[in-house]
């Protein structure tokens, strides 16, 4: 399924004229909170006003839950509502994602989630718009749902919107935690696609693009908040999100949520604590832990490619090299936890997830590299 585009500073202007193109008589606008509220260009969106019946959902909580996505079915139906537009950040865009989809089928929507049946229908036309530059939901056919702290995600091309629009100016009010998060959101995709064993030449050279675009735009894009580079982070978030689609994301993303639902650990924030360590745990691969079918040597070849992207020779020093941009950037690298908090994260992994890592992950792997941020 091929996706309309618009890239670029100043792009939320075509909203309008787009939504004019579908035909659309009823909006179900999904938004965030406060985020919307200091959005620049709120104007553009409650001009809309003026020729649609807007419903706007903004009641739900910060992580999709299964509860929230249920709400939302209720009104976007309740509402006849024939368009989404979903303007916000990744978990605002997955909340939107979910509910068009599975509003729209036959059986109760936990069987869905959890993979009982497969998705058949098509739902409304959906226009995501990004106020971050980090998940890059706007560009995926997946969408994240927890059930009582357990992450699930949904996937099928017909989840992924029929447009999406990025607009570097939305970032412009970004708090700077916020930034700092999603920016290294971005960058872990990029990483994480670029060894995936569902990696690809096409899902590579988007990766490998928004890599370059990262490493050389993030500091300045947290502490100075300028113009060009929140550009070119809009785009980078983008190729990331482009990237992701095609591979999945592995073993960093996987031990992510656990973080975020005990921990309350912004998503970005948390995959970025061990991703260091996986660059170095994947580097050492064997024949006995491969995961890939392209073999050891294609994987070793991989790591060696990241670390010219990264502009270091080893392992150790691409872990030292995104650490110290983390530190730089002002987000944590270690944490104090209790042990039972640390099986609650372990016990949340997605296995999914783990093998689509280049090397096999083991619980005393993970353990292992627990120790390092613990």
């Amino acid at each position: 399924m091929n996706q309309e585009e618009h890239i670029g500073k100043g792009s939320l202007k075509k909203l309008p004229e787009i939504i004019k193109r579908f035909g659309s008589k009823k909006i179900f606008l999904v938004t965030g909170k406060k985020s919307f509220e200091s959005l620049n260009g709120k104007e553009i969106i409650d001009s809309l006003k003026e020729n649609y019946e807007i419903t706007h959902f903004n009641d739900f909580s910060v992580n999709p839950n299964i509860y929230d996505v249920k709400k939302g079915i209720e009104v976007l139906k309740e509402n006849k509502c024939d368009l989404v537009v979903a303007i916000g950040g990744g978990s605002v865009i997955d909340m939107a994602k979910s509910i068009n989809i599975l509003a729209n089928q036959d059986d109760e929507i936990e069987k869905y989630i959890t993979d009982e049946k497969e998705i058949t229908k098509k739902g409304n036309n959906l226009i995501a718009i990004p106020t971050t530059s980090g998940s890059g939901s706007e560009a995926t056919h997946f969408a994240v749902i927890y059930i009582d702290k357990k992450k699930f995600s949904l996937s099928h091309e017909f989840i992924l919107p029929i447009c999406s629009i990025v607009d570097s100016e939305l970032t412009k009010n970004l708090p700077k935690e916020i930034a700092a998060s999603s920016g290294m959101d971005a960058l872990c995709q990029s990483i994480e696609s670029y060894w995936a064993v569902n990696s690809s030449d096409i899902s590579k050279e988007y990766a490998r693009d928004a890599i370059k675009l990262i490493i050389e735009n993030l500091e300045n894009y947290v502490n100075e908040n300028n113009e060009e580079n929140r550009e070119i982070m809009a785009k980078a978030s983008h190729l990331a999100g482009k990237a992701i689609n095609i591979s999945k994301t592995t073993a960093a993303h996987a031990i992510s949520y656990g973080f975020t639902s005990y921990l309350g650990i912004q998503h970005g924030h948390a995959v970025s604590l061990t991703l260091p360590y996986f660059i170095k745990f994947n580097n050492e691969i064997s024949e006995e832990s491969n995961n890939d079918k392209r073999g050891v040597e294609y994987v070793k070849n991989t790591m060696k490619e990241l670390f010219d992207l990264l502009s270091v020779k080893t392992s150790m020093e691409a872990q030292k090299k995104i650490i110290n941009l983390m530190q730089r950037i002002g987000l944590k690298t270690e944490l104090s936890e209790s042990a039972d908090k640390i099986n609650l994260i372990l016990n949340s992994v997605s296995l999914e997830r783990l093998e689509n890592n280049p090397r096999k992950v083991k619980r005393e792997d993970l353990m292992e590299i627990l120790k390092n941020i613990l």
